[in-house]
């Protein structure tokens, strides 16, 4: 398949080798720092452009990766009548690319992207189309790239990028707290990382909550309030303690 790249960030750079070492052509990589979509083209085999009017007309399909504010805006600079304009948002709806193409669609990568790691294998990929048929396209391309992948509503897709903050940036935060109050005690992080990857291992698409213990599971009132008494210092964390404790407990009732 014929493709072109528009942006030159985390998720552009890994769709764009993973499609590229798939044996799929990339056209060209369209960036506003040339020298960034120098460097994507260069590892993708295509060619580098800075100017909206140089983007080719002849791709089977135009990958859109940029920022959810920088989407909203994108119909003033590109128009691809009847091309397939597809973009990898999770929360921005499908409508956005209304004005730029009559085709489009959302290739959305469940996924955290960073582009100083490695990209994950098997990322889960959820599909909407304004065209049915071109549902079908996009599942080819994604299993061609060795990824599942679901056509769903613009709900479900929100919803799921819902559901991907309370697996992902939630409990990197809760991570953060842990690591200052490892440094507040002199105890090296790694002490942690076996029990932070235990957990992580135990998930297996089953219900996570079989596997939920502690304090306020127990409703052990003693300890949850010796916790508390530490994070006299901390009033935001003692708070979010108390909160999330108290949906554990709320949890807890329900499935009784």
């Amino acid at each position: 398949m014929k493709l072109v790249l528009i942006g030159t960030g985390n998720i552009s750079n890994a769709l764009g080798r993973l499609l590229a070492n798939a044996g799929h052509q990339v056209l060209q990589v369209y960036g506003r720092d040339r020298q960034r979509a120098a460097h994507l083209a260069y590892d993708t085999g295509a060619a580098p452009v800075s100017d909206w009017k140089a983007i080719r007309s002849d791709a089977d399909l135009y990958i859109t990766a940029i920022s959810d504010r920088a989407l909203t805006g994108f119909k003033e600079k590109l128009q691809l009548p009847g091309k397939f304009l597809v973009h990898t948002a999770g929360s921005v709806p499908l409508n956005v690319l209304e004005g730029v193409s009559e085709r489009t669609g959302v290739w959305y990568p469940l996924q955290s992207i960073r582009g100083d790691q490695p990209t994950p294998h098997k990322i889960p990929f959820l599909i909407q189309t304004s065209a049915p048929e071109d549902s079908v396209l996009l599942r080819e391309l994604s299993e061609s790239i060795g990824c599942p992948s679901q056509v769903v509503t613009e709900s479900v897709r929100i919803n799921m990028h819902h559901a991907a903050v309370w697996v992902n940036n939630f409990p990197n935060l809760l991570y953060s707290i842990a690591y200052r109050l490892t440094e507040e005690n002199k105890v090296p992080f790694d002490f942690l990382l076996p029990l932070l990857q235990e957990t992580a291992d135990r998930q297996n698409g089953t219900d996570p909550w079989k596997w939920q213990t502690g304090p306020a599971l127990r409703n052990d009132t003693v300890t949850l309030q010796k916790h508390m008494d530490l994070l006299k210092s901390h009033a935001g964390w003692q708070e979010l303690y108390a909160k999330m404790s108290a949906a554990i407990a709320d949890l807890t009732q329900k499935a009784e």
